[in-house]
């Protein structure tokens, strides 16, 4: 998906994507976790360097990795892996996403942890969720030493910024 068709997309990822702006850079190596079919990763690949989109269904990359390859988007790598426990090296990513999946997942502080953990220092770390409140992410991200830097509330979703130690 490219910006051009950040039309069509969901109300929830288009307001993410917009949220995500300001931190978007070329330079960036992103990460986006509980990704899905990476619908937030494919829209905002022209954006920056890299994306690795993790997420534990098989099913849902091998569709997304189909979606990309349709796009020639070749600057996006899918794994299949488990958000709680993330195969990537300490201070890897320079941003770091997760849209609309913490308040489905069984322990939302081990994904937010290992987040912070492949953040390079100053790194931006993007939360989304309509299950959670933007209080819920902020605590979430503090617990695990990064600072909040903005919130935001829309169509139903919360969204945190923050940056990693």
């Amino acid at each position: 998906m490219t910006v051009t068709d950040e039309e069509t997309a969901q109300g929830p990822v288009r307001h993410f994507f917009r949220f995500a702006e300001p931190e978007l850079d070329l330079n960036d190596i992103c990460l986006e976790v509980h990704a899905g079919t990476g619908e937030v990763s494919r829209a905002l690949a022209h954006r920056v360097r890299q994306v690795t989109v993790v997420d534990s269904s098989f099913d849902a990359l091998t569709e997304g990795k189909r979606l990309a390859d349709r796009e020639a988007q070749t600057n996006l790598i899918f794994q299949c892996g488990d958000a709680s426990s993330l195969p990537q090296l300490n201070r890897t990513f320079t941003l770091v996403l997760c849209h609309d999946a913490l308040g489905t997942d069984a322990d939302p502080g081990a994904v937010v942890r290992e987040l912070v953990r492949v953040s390079r220092p100053g790194a931006a770390i993007l939360l989304s969720d309509s299950r959670l409140t933007a209080a819920e992410l902020r605590d979430l991200l503090t617990g695990a030493g990064a600072e909040v830097k903005r919130t935001d509330d829309a169509e139903g979703h919360s969204y945190v910024e923050a940056f990693a130690p």
